[in-house]
């Protein structure tokens, strides 16, 4: 790769986790006043490469120079120091706090050793108008529409004299009008402040509409390096799909039972959703059946998530129809899915997943409290056996009467699995289900899965990793932008490649 001067240029970087090689020998530069688009299926290392720039992540080789000076990152903090600004897909506004302070959080102005608001609020009010945001500096950050929030995102790196922006799937929650004015806003930035831009975006139109290069990252390496007004999407999409499973993957699967290709499904119809909208969903059908274990797989953004959490209550429905059982089923809390026999295996099981201070025996009791209570009395004899024999379902390493955060990420994800099973549900959703465990950990939950749906009841499983929903689902489908069309494809001889290919189907 040819370098220059000025830029920021990343040269032969590589990062393990492990036996697993994130990223190997990478090697992008990215220029002032140039839009340089990241693009890759999951797991491709897009958000390894982005935290190594970002000083979140020190990797193991190579180099990053900004301007012709080598950089040696340990912290975000020193990324930010020299120029480089981060806004990921999960945004860090504190919503609590207002805009202005937000803006300022950790670069707070002062005059005579006191906090200057004025000057800070003044300064907000000037940024607020020139990027169009209706709002005051005043204004608490929890009052902006989502849109709003992530436009906020980019002003507040703005506004800490940013040289090198890193935008992290930044239209994933926008609609189509917010998304033309962010990038309009991206577009002004590179073109009157010649700020640098890395664009990770899985959705080619946009791509196209906004980058100067494209960069194609499978499997941690770079495939794919061109100009944007040469390299066709066809190229981009056979770069990225990249060739199917190894041996390995393969025989796995083979010596598991799975439905040949145009098979259907022959138990009864457990959870089917027709025309399901809100929230960034834009029209989505399925069809789950009893003792079936339906994988959703999708792009970053595309919605897997959300919908799960719109199933289970935490998400509002705006319109279509579901049934669950064949009654009909629209629950706008938590509480009323478990009560109508749902439980929720949350992705985040640290932030959203478990209360740290508690046991296990204690996190696994939390949804069932109400069925062991009798004239406002907990039988805690009959609670702590309950939740000891669903505990016993689960095969986990360490101490139950300890706080939870005392065992491994693998044995927390099975007492989360076994509060699920003691709440006796029908339906079960698992969000990324083997997130942040080790190999012999995953081959567990895999199993109790299975064991779950053999017992007839029903399992819808998100998950990012290619191989592992084609190891645990009978059929699949995709989400794309937020739909499903409810297409489900039986298993059978399904790949890897396919299965990248119909995900990136809609994306050009």
């Amino acid at each position: 790769m040819t370098s220059s001067s000025s830029g920021l240029v990343v040269s032969g970087l590589s990062k393990r986790y492990g036996a697993t090689r994130a990223l190997s020998d990478v090697s992008l530069e990215i220029r002032p006043g140039q839009v340089v688009a990241l693009i890759g299926h999951n797991g491709a290392g897009k958000s390894t490469l982005l935290r190594a720039l970002a000083g979140a992540e020190v990797p193991d080789e190579g180099t990053i120079s900004i301007d012709g000076r080598t950089m040696h990152f340990q912290s975000p903090i020193d990324a930010a120091d020299a120029g480089i600004a981060c806004v990921y897909q999960e945004l860090s506004l504190v919503n609590e706090l207002t805009i202005a302070e937000n803006l300022f959080l950790g670069a707070e102005q002062v005059r005579h050793l006191l906090l200057d608001r004025r000057a800070m609020n003044r300064r907000a009010d000037e940024l607020l108008e020139e990027f169009h945001i209706p709002a005051a500096a005043t204004d608490l950050v929890a009052r902006l529409p989502v849109s709003q929030r992530q436009l906020l995102e980019v002003v507040r790196a703005i506004n800490r004299n940013t040289k090198y922006l890193l935008l992290d799937e930044p239209t994933t929650a926008l609609e189509r009008e917010q998304v033309d004015e962010l990038l309009e806003v991206i577009r002004r930035l590179v073109r009157e402040r010649q700020i640098g831009v890395l664009f990770i975006n899985h959705k080619l139109s946009e791509v196209y509409a906004i980058a100067d290069q494209i960069v194609g990252l499978a499997n941690g390496e770079i495939v794919l390096s061109g100009d944007a007004r040469t390299v066709t999407a066809e190229q981009v999409v056979e770069a990225i799909v990249g060739e199917d499973e190894g041996p390995d993957i393969a025989r796995d699967r083979a010596t598991r039972k799975v439905a040949p290709a145009g098979s259907e499904p022959k138990g009864e119809v457990a959870l089917a959703v027709r025309g399901l909208r809100g929230n960034g969903l834009n029209g989505i059908d399925l069809t789950v059946h009893k003792g079936e274990i339906l994988g959703i797989y999708g792009l970053n953004g595309s919605g897997r998530s959300r919908f799960l959490r719109t199933v289970y209550g935490i998400e509002p429905v705006v319109e279509g129809e579901m049934t669950l059982g064949g009654a009909p089923f629209r629950p706008r809390r938590p509480e009323r899915a478990i009560e109508q026999g749902v439980a929720f295996v949350s992705e985040e099981r640290k932030s959203d997943g478990f209360v740290p201070q508690m046991t296990s025996v204690e996190n696994v009791l939390l949804p069932v409290l109400e069925r062991f209570t009798r004239i406002g009395i907990l039988n805690w004899r009959k609670l702590r056996s309950a939740a000891r024999q669903a505990l016993g379902r689960v095969p986990i390493v360490g101490d139950i009467e300890e706080p939870i955060t005392s065992l491994s990420g693998g044995n927390q994800q099975k007492v989360l699995f076994a509060r699920a099973m003691l709440q006796g549900p029908e339906l079960l959703l698992l969000d990324e289900p083997t997130k942040g465990v080790d190999i012999g950990a995953k081959a567990e939950i895999h199993d109790i899965i299975r064991r779950f749906a053999e017992e007839g009841r029903s399992v819808i499983v998100v998950s990012s990793e290619e191989d592992e929903i084609l190891e645990v689902s009978d059929r699949i489908v995709i989400f794309r932008h937020g739909a499903c069309d409810g297409e489900a494809v039986a298993v059978g001889d399904l790949g890897v490649t396919d299965l990248r290919r119909r995900a990136w189907a809609s994306a050009e």
